[in-house]
């Protein structure tokens, strides 16, 4: 494992999860070989934040989605589980469940979920 990622180790396995080549447990484990121990999404626009030890790394953003201002817990936990959605597509559903951002945590196998009004969704991710 190497304490700072490169912007091409990291864009290139962004590539294989978004083009479907891994699943989401492999694209884990491939951020975590590269030294990612933790990523924000802004689900508004897509954009991440991968964090490694005292670098990070940020993508660019890549839709305009307006997060609804209904929090439907249901429908969030509904797109979680189907966690096989292309990645715009989670989005989507997600922004329209009320997310607007989450945090993935690699090292504690955890992803938090925050609401429109920080209502919160905490997932243990099944590595």
């Amino acid at each position: 494992m190497t304490n700072k990622p490169t912007e091409k180790e990291l864009h290139e396995t962004i590539e294989r999860r978004s083009t479907g080549k891994t699943s989401f447990a492999e694209f884990l484990e491939e951020l975590h070989t590269i030294g990612i121990k933790q990523y924000d999404i802004d689900v508004a626009t897509g954009e991440a934040t991968y964090k490694a030890g005292n670098s990070e790394l940020k993508t660019e953003p890549q839709v305009n989605f307006e997060i609804s201002n209904q929090f439907d817990r249901n429908q969030a936990l509904h797109t979680i589980a189907n966690i096989t959605l292309p990645f715009l597509d989670f989005l989507r559903e997600m922004a329209n469940a009320g997310i607007a951002s989450y945090t993935v945590n690699i090292n504690e196998k955890k992803a938090v979920y925050v609401g429109i009004n920080n209502e919160q969704i905490v997932e243990t991710l099944q590595l």
